[in-house]
C-alpha cells in the first residue's frame, strides 16, 4: 500500500512535468532558414516592389554563427553587383526578433520611405536592405521570452566571435564599391542585441593591422546601433584605442593623428565617426533589465574581484570594469560623449514634396555643419499602422499624419572622450523606449546623420568619400 500511495503521489508530479516540458517545446521558435532558396524558387531570400525601387535580401545565421543558407548570401551579392548606384543598407534585429517578426516589416518600411524621397529617385540610387537574421526570439510563449536574456545574449556574442558574420558583412561591402560604380553607400544598423553582434564584430576591422605599418580602413561608410544591448567593455576599449591614435583639433574640427607627422590623409572630419551608438533616454531594457541581468550573471559565476581599467579621454582616472561590463554604452556615464539638445520649436524649410516624415527629407536635402536637425511629428507609434499582421504591402499610400510639429535639435559634445565614435543620449521624443528606432523622429534623426556622413557639395552633388585610413601607432618613447 506504501508503495502504491508513492506512485499515486509522483503521478501527478510526473503529469505536470511532462507539461511543463510539452509547453517548452512547443513554444520554441524554429531555427529556420524561413527564407530558404531552393530549385525552383532561386530568389526565395529576396523581395521588394514590382517596380524594383528597392530590394531587400534575408541572410540567416544560427546560434554558433554559421549561415543557414548559404544560398542567401549568394542572392543578395547578385543584387547588389546589378545595381550600378548602389545605397547598401545592412541591419541586424535584435533580442525577441528573427527573419519572420515585426523588425522585417519596419525595416522594409524604411527601405520604401528612403527609396521614395525625391532626393534618391532623381538621382536613380539603388536601394538595397539586407536583413543579417538570428535566433532573436527562442521562445514564443508570453512572459517566458523575457527569460531567454542570458541565452540570447550569449547567442550574439558566439555569432559576432565566429568568422561568418564578418565575412558576410566585409563582402556586401565590398560588392556595393566594385569598380564601375559611380555612386556606392554602405550604412550598417543594429539594435539591441543586434547590436551587440554588430560592435563586436566590426570592432575587430576598425582598426585592422596592414602590412605597411599602418591600419587598414573599412570596406563600409557608416555604422549606427541602436539602444545597444551589449556590456561596453569592448567600446571602452575601442575608444581607448582611438584616445591612443587621435586627438581632436578644434580649428579642423577633425581628429588628427598624435604623431604630428602631417599625416593628412588620416585625419578624421568630426562629421564622420566610425560608428555612432544612439541611447534612448527611457529605455529600461538596456538602462534598468540590462544591470540586473549581468549582475545576477557576476553572482552565478562567482565573479567578485574586477581590475581597475583607464577610462577614454580621463588620462590616469581607472575604474572597475565592472562599471564597463554591467552598463551598456548608451548608460555608460564614463563613455557618454554626445547628447541630442533641444533648439525649440521651428517651421519647415521650403520646397518640400513628401507628405510622409517631412523632416527626413529636409535633412537630406542640405548639410549639417552645425549639427543641428528637424523632426517634424507627435512620436505617438503612429508608424504602426504601416504592418498588418507583420507584413508590409509596399504599394500602401501613407497620407500625412494631419498633426505636424516641428522642432530642431542639435547633435553636441558634452564631454569624456572626444574621439571618431560617438555615443550619444536621445530624448524620447525622438527614440521612445527600447524599440523606438524605427519612428518617424528617429528615422528624421538617421536622415540628419547620414547626410553629415556624406555632404553635399557645392553643386548639390554627392560625392563618394575617401576610404579612412588611421594613422599609424605614435612613438610613446
Amino acid at each position: 500500500m506504501k508503495k502504491h500511495s508513492k506512485r499515486n503521489r509522483g503521478a501527478p508530479y510526473s503529469n505536470f512535468t511532462m507539461l511543463v516540458l510539452a509547453v517548452l517545446l512547443g513554444s520554441c521558435a524554429s531555427y529556420g532558414p524561413y527564407h530558404a532558396n531552393t530549385a525552383t524558387e532561386p530568389s526565395n531570400s529576396i523581395r521588394g516592389p514590382a517596380d524594383g525601387r528597392y530590394k531587400m535580401a534575408f541572410i540567416e545565421f544560427g546560434d554558433q554563427g554559421s549561415p543557414l543558407d548559404n544560398s542567401q548570401r549568394k542572392a543578395a551579392l547578385e543584387v547588389i553587383h546589378k545595381a550600378g548606384r548602389p545605397l547598401l543598407f545592412v541591419y541586424i534585429h535584435g533580442w525577441q526578433n528573427n527573419a519572420t517578426s515585426s523588425d522585417v516589416c519596419r525595416f522594409e518600411h524604411f527601405l520604401d520611405t528612403v527609396s521614395s524621397f525625391p532626393e534618391f529617385t532623381g538621382r536613380k540610387i539603388n536601394v538595397i536592405g539586407v536583413y543579417i537574421a538570428w535566433r532573436g526570439k527562442d521562445l514564443t510563449v508570453p512572459g517566458l521570452n523575457f527569460l531567454t536574456f542570458w541565452s540570447r545574449k550569449s547567442a550574439g556574442g558566439g555569432i559576432a566571435a565566429a568568422n561568418s558574420c564578418l565575412a558576410t558583412i566585409e563582402e556586401l561591402a565590398v560588392a556595393a564599391r566594385e569598380p564601375g560604380k559611380d555612386y556606392h553607400h554602405t550604412v550598417l544598423l543594429a539594435h539591441s542585441f543586434g547590436a551587440l553582434v554588430l560592435g563586436n564584430t566590426i570592432s575587430h576591422s576598425i582598426l585592422g593591422a596592414n602590412g605597411e605599418g599602418g591600419r587598414s580602413s573599412s570596406a563600409w561608410d557608416m555604422a549606427v546601433a541602436f539602444n545597444s544591448a551589449d556590456s561596453s567593455i569592448t567600446t571602452r576599449q575601442l575608444m581607448s584605442e582611438f584616445d591612443y591614435l587621435y586627438k581632436y583639433d578644434p580649428q579642423k574640427h577633425a581628429y588628427v593623428s598624435r604623431t604630428n607627422l602631417g599625416e593628412e590623409t588620416t585625419a578624421v572630419s568630426e562629421n564622420r565617426p566610425a560608428m555612432v551608438f544612439l541611447q534612448s533616454e527611457n529605455d529600461s531594457a538596456t538602462g534598468q533589465i540590462f544591470p540586473i541581468g549581468t549582475g545576477l550573471i557576476n553572482v552565478t559565476n562567482l565573479h567578485f574581484h574586477w581590475q581597475k581599467v583607464p577610462v577614454p579621454g580621463h588620462h590616469g582616472e581607472k575604474v572597475s570594469e565592472n562599471e564597463f561590463y554591467t552598463h551598456t554604452p548608451g548608460n555608460n556615464k564614463y563613455l557618454v560623449n554626445y547628447q541630442v539638445v533641444p533648439l525649440g520649436e521651428s517651421s519647415p524649410p521650403p520646397g518640400l514634396r513628401a507628405t510622409e516624415n517631412r523632416a527626413f527629407e529636409a535633412n537630406i536635402k542640405q548639410n549639417h555643419p552645425d549639427f543641428s536637425f528637424y523632426t517634424s511629428e507627435h512620436n505617438d507609434g503612429h508608424e504602426g499602422s504601416f504592418c498588418r499582421n507583420g507584413d508590409y504591402s509596399p504599394g500602401d499610400v501613407h497620407p500625412p499624419t494631419g498633426k505636424e510639429l516641428w522642432r530642431k535639435w542639435k547633435f553636441e559634445y558634452t564631454g569624456n572622450a572626444r574621439v571618431p565614435c560617438w555615443i550619444v543620449r536621445v530624448p524620447k521624443d525622438i527614440i521612445w523606449g527600447h524599440g523606438g528606432l524605427w519612428s518617424d523622429n528617429s528615422i528624421a534623426m538617421f536622415g540628419a546623420l547620414f547626410r553629415m556622413e556624406f555632404p553635399l557639395s557645392a553643386e548639390g552633388k554627392v560625392a563618394t568619400p575617401k576610404s579612412l585610413t588611421a594613422p599609424k601607432s605614435p612613438d610613446l618613447r
